[in-house]
């Protein structure tokens, strides 16, 4: 954090340093949840500065930094109330305005406080973890391979047999593209009027405008049913999923570690968690370039994706996706597919080597195959 924020940094660069907030700070005064996890590391635990300006006495408007924390400043891009609402950054304002006073109240607990009272909260998770993936193990309707944490064995190359890569609605068969029947729950995305504008647009330029066609990653979750099988690896803290697609590796961690701080990726932040024998997958921090397919459904960088993947049998998964985006679409919604596992022996991936606009190049200017 250090190094991407030089010293000198203002208020609101340490307001996008969210994190969890503690049980230790259950009784302070408003403001100082918010301060002490997202201001304390730079500015000191009593607004008296150490690798950034003091902010004590001075204090601060809450007008002055909510208009800084939306409008960025300096090298600091805007802030969105996606990352730290207004009602939080009114509250820091005023504590601030509390610790310039004579009367200020004494600082928030200790690091060494919070540290006790996290790693407590964190064993009690655990023990309450392992004992529902012991019942759930015992009540499982899934006889296949486990791994010897005792969670289904998923090691191997899968691969989705579908046309959702070319547009995951229904759609009919065109030059160069398949029919597909669709895997979205419902049939319809729930676009708001103008992303559904913005979709026809992206449709009419998708030979140039699909970021695929120009090498970049497919993003979450349509890196999961291109047309190319993927590995899944499995440790007890990780499940690394490696694609033929573009050499692409995904790393999710099991291990109960949180997002990190806001950083924006083509395929995200992936953290998971087994919910009995269903691997469940959060992901987000995407910077929402991505496509959903070759037919321009789009997202916002405030897409987050909640996967699930079902083992039925030894030999195949139920993949269910649910998207959330407030940003582009009017509700949640879902897609679902099955994985199915390559049995082919000496199966391995292959090499891909991606070459930019090589099928528009393959096509003419009305999008039909030469």
């Amino acid at each position: 954090m250090v190094s991407r924020y030089a010293p000198g940094a203002v208020l609101a660069v340490t307001l996008a340093m969210v994190v969890p907030l503690s049980a230790a700070a259950a009784q302070d005064p408003p403001g100082a949840q918010p301060y002490r996890q997202v201001c304390e590391f730079c500015h000191g635990a009593a607004g008296g500065g150490d690798i950034a300006p003091a902010l004590v006495p001075f204090g601060f408007d809450a007008e002055y930094v909510l208009a800084v924390v939306r409008e960025g400043y300096g090298q600091m891009p805007p802030i969105s109330r996606r990352e730290l609402d207004d009602d939080a950054v009114r509250q820091v304002a005023a504590y601030l305005e509390v610790l310039t006073s004579p009367q200020a109240p004494p600082a928030p607990p200790s690091e060494e406080v919070e540290a006790e009272a996290e790693e407590s909260a964190a064993e009690a998770a655990e023990a309450a973890e392992a004992a529902e993936a012991v019942e759930a193990v015992e009540t499982s309707e899934y006889d296949g391979p486990r791994t010897p944490e005792g969670q289904p064995d998923l090691n191997g190359i899968w691969q989705a047999l579908n046309a959702a890569s070319w547009d995951v609605r229904a759609h009919n068969a065109q030059d160069g593209v398949p029919a597909g029947l669709g895997v979205v729950e419902g049939g319809e995305i729930p676009y708001q009027p103008w992303a559904a504008a913005q979709q026809r647009e992206n449709y009419a330029n998708r030979l140039t405008a699909d970021p695929l066609r120009q090498c970049f990653l497919p993003g979450v979750p349509r890196v999961t049913y291109l047309p190319f099988p993927f590995r899944i690896l499995q440790t007890p803290d990780h499940v690394v999923i490696t694609y033929e697609f573009a050499h692409v590796v995904r790393i999710i961690y099991t291990d109960g570690s949180p997002h990190p701080l806001p950083n924006d990726f083509w395929m995200g932040d992936s953290r998971g968690h087994w919910d009995g024998d269903t691997l469940v997958v959060d992901t987000t921090h995407f910077n929402g370039r991505a496509w959903f397919d070759a037919a321009g459904n789009f997202h916002s960088d405030g897409l987050h994706v909640v996967e699930r993947y079902t083992p039925v049998t030894p030999y195949h998964l139920d993949y269910e996706v649910t998207i959330e985006d407030p940003e582009v679409f009017t509700r949640p919604w879902t897609m679902r597919m099955p994985l199915y596992r390559r049995m082919e022996a000496g199966l391995q991936l292959l090499d891909y080597d991606c070459v930019d606009f090589i099928l528009q190049a393959l096509e003419t200017p009305e999008g039909g195959a030469r």
